[in-house]
């Protein structure tokens, strides 16, 4: 169960499946809740969760379409800070720009780390896009 977030858990639990069995692996289970829990995390404007101002990122609308180095390179470290300091089930993590992207008006990353299940390591891969409206889109490669 280590796999869920505490309110997954708590959710699951409310909603009366605590006891369900499930045909997922827990490594299917990890990898949804990491995926939905940076969808969440890369959306939220930074200084709109009043308990902590430093969580989220800042507005990315007027960097999403621009190639220059300096905005690229903010998003960057600032998906990166978000994973480091939000989910610490991603281990080592590693935010790179896709170049092959097409779509000008919005930018596109790599997010690699690896995630511990049962004492296995596996390698994570999730695909990052920053839309022109600011939105970031999350799945997994």
């Amino acid at each position: 169960m280590r796999e869920r977030r505490l309110l997954e858990r708590i959710a699951h639990w409310h909603d009366g499946h605590a006891d369900e069995r499930s045909s997922q692996t827990e490594v299917d289970i990890l990898l949804r809740s990491v995926t939905e829990h940076l969808g969440c995390l890369l959306n939220t404007r930074q200084g709109s969760v009043q308990i902590d101002p430093l969580f989220g990122v800042p507005d990315f609308t007027n960097l999403a379409g621009g190639t220059g180095t300096g905005s690229v390179s903010s998003i960057v470290e600032e998906i990166r800070r978000m994973v480091i300091r939000y989910e610490p089930r991603i281990k080592s993590p590693r935010v790179t720009l896709n170049e092959e992207h097409s779509d000008v008006l919005s930018i596109s990353f790599s997010l690699e780390g690896m995630l511990e299940v049962d004492q296995h390591v596996i390698p994570l891969r999730i695909s990052t896009t920053v839309g022109a409206n600011g939105k970031v889109k999350v799945g997994r490669q």
